[in-house]
């Protein structure tokens, strides 16, 4: 069950990126994404409940078949009918018709998605959705510690240290990748000092430049594996310090022209080092 209601929680933060971005073919995935986080969670719902449902029952049965379950002894009932009955018809129209939304409609029902969830989760299973932690489904231990570290500071508003934790959680996923991957060798830029001396010219910069170059394609190489969009990227390039790992084990920050994070900064980068930590396991594995 909790690993269903994480699911629910993970497709409502993805959609939630699309939500972002305006373009009505975004907005039409994020309302897809939307109405599947809240199906998946009713499904697990009308399981847990024992109620009367099969494969064939339609989406707009599920509130009533929720009230009437044999396990709701309680007699709650779904909040938000309406709204959400006007979600899955948006969700209709565009997957099934080819109808694009309005940028504006990713927004609001995003709006309503989160309401659904925050109240459902509590009223059902009394669990508070905002403290559902995906990180719960990240499988390397020690990158899983420092983003739980990292929301335990976003909690406490202390966005630059819960931005530090988040580099040394990226750094270390990104070294996980990148040891699948071909590096340049270190004493490739060492060309440039051999080519002064038998030059006599102190301005060559021949294998630095290519030395950066390849780090940086290696860099792109691994985003692309992780799935992480582009503009996500910049986003981490802008907040982010780099993490140095030292001889002995420990970490070093770097703060050059790092812009200082808000809260909804805070969440999109814990979010988006989150998802790129899941899906490394398709990548590489445990």
């Amino acid at each position: 069950m909790t690993e269903q209601l994480l699911l629910a929680k993970r497709l409502f933060l993805i959609g939630s990126g699309y939500a972002e971005k305006d373009d009505p073919v975004s907005a039409g995935v994020s309302i897809s994404l939307f109405q599947d986080s809240i199906e998946i969670f009713i499904w697990s719902l009308l399981k847990t409940l024992d109620a009367e449902a099969n494969d064939k029952t339609p989406f707009t049965a599920f509130f009533d078949l929720v009230k009437n379950a044999k396990g709701n002894t309680n007699n709650s009932s779904l909040p938000f009918k309406a709204k959400i009955l006007e979600l899955n018809k948006a969700r209709v129209n565009f997957k099934h018709y080819g109808n694009l939304p309005d940028i504006s409609e990713a927004k609001k029902f995003k709006a309503y998605t989160e309401e659904f969830l925050s109240i459902s989760f509590y009223e059902f299973h009394s669990i508070e959705f905002s403290s559902l932690s995906l990180a719960e489904l990240i499988p390397y231990p020690h990158i899983r510690a420092q983003i739980k570290s990292a929301e335990t500071m976003l909690e406490s508003k202390e966005y630059e240290q819960a931005i530090a934790e988040l580099s040394i959680a990226k750094a270390m996923l990104f070294e996980k990748i990148s040891d699948y991957l071909p590096k340049p060798d270190r004493r490739l830029s060492d060309g440039d000092s051999f080519l002064r001396k038998i030059s006599g010219t102190q301005s060559i910069r021949l294998f630095g430049p290519l030395t950066q170059y390849l780090e940086k394609s290696n860099e792109i190489s691994i985003i692309a594996l992780l799935g992480i969009q582009i503009s996500d990227y910049f986003l981490l390039q802008k907040y982010l310090p780099a993490a140095l790992k030292m001889a002995a084990g420990n970490w070093v920050l770097q703060y050059h022209n790092r812009l200082s994070p808000d809260e909804k900064i805070t969440k999109n980068a814990i979010n988006i080092i989150t998802s790129a930590a899941i899906r490394a396991k398709e990548v590489i594995g445990a």
